[in-house]
């Protein structure tokens, strides 16, 4: 190859070289203030100053992620007038059905209840003071931290005959105003919920102080629990 054809192909090349684009500069690796130094150092993808770096695979996960979300919005159920309505008209209906709570304990062979409101402890029985001259019932008196708190007989007070103390026998303290009783009984059976439709009015059969002491009856899992009225279980004057 002689000079001259040297000079045309290098020519050539200065010409191809003008026509190509302008290489653009490369751009400064900025530090994301969120990665540690690990995390910039091994990060690949060069950013401008203020932007922060993204994978490349990052904008994958985020769409499939909303693809997700926007293709289960016609599983959707928004709640409308309608469905609150029936919402709040449920909550009442359960509100008005007023559920109790009352011990249900166990006198010879009957089962009684209190409302669990009126009840402040139960406690194990123990040695009573006896009282002179007060009435068959009240067995006599305990110190309850410091109180002085009367005990009934609770079977001798609705006529059941006299309790026979064993180790199941319980004293529930009871609450009435401001009289603090305790009431002994054969054992605690455990407690139950009772709404206004699972309590009957008294017997039309009992009468005098029976029906005084009684409250209803309510019917749970199949039993028969017998409520007492507790002011007036506690009103000696009462018999």
């Amino acid at each position: 190859m002689d000079i001259a054809e040297i000079r045309k192909k290098a020519k050539a090349q200065v010409k191809s070289d003008a026509a190509l684009p302008e290489a653009a500069p490369e751009r400064e690796m900025v530090p994301d203030p969120d990665l540690g130094e690990e995390d910039t150092e091994t990060a690949k993808t060069p950013v401008e100053e203020g932007v922060v770096a993204v994978p490349d695979n990052q904008p994958t996960k985020i769409t499939e992620s909303l693809d997700r979300i926007f293709a289960a919005t016609d599983e959707l159920v928004l709640a409308n007038d309608e469905s609150y309505a029936a919402m709040l008209q449920d909550q009442v209906a359960a509100q008005s059905q007023n559920v109790c709570q009352y011990l249900a304990f166990q006198l010879d062979n009957e089962e009684y209840a209190l409302d669990i409101r009126q009840i402040s402890e139960i406690i194990k029985a123990r040695e009573f003071t006896e009282i002179p001259r007060s009435p068959e019932f009240v067995l006599g008196i305990i110190s309850l931290r410091g109180v002085v708190v009367p005990v009934f007989d609770l079977r001798c007070r609705l006529n059941l005959g006299v309790a026979e103390i064993t180790v199941n026998s319980r004293i529930v303290v009871c609450q009435s105003g401001e009289m603090t009783v305790g009431l002994l009984v054969d054992n605690i059976n455990q407690v139950v919920n009772l709404v206004e439709d699972e309590i009957e009015p008294p017997p039309g059969v009992l009468s005098g102080l029976d029906r005084e002491m009684i409250f209803g009856i309510g019917r749970y899992q199949g039993r028969m629990i017998i409520l007492l009225q507790l002011n007036h279980v506690l009103d000696v004057e009462l018999n």
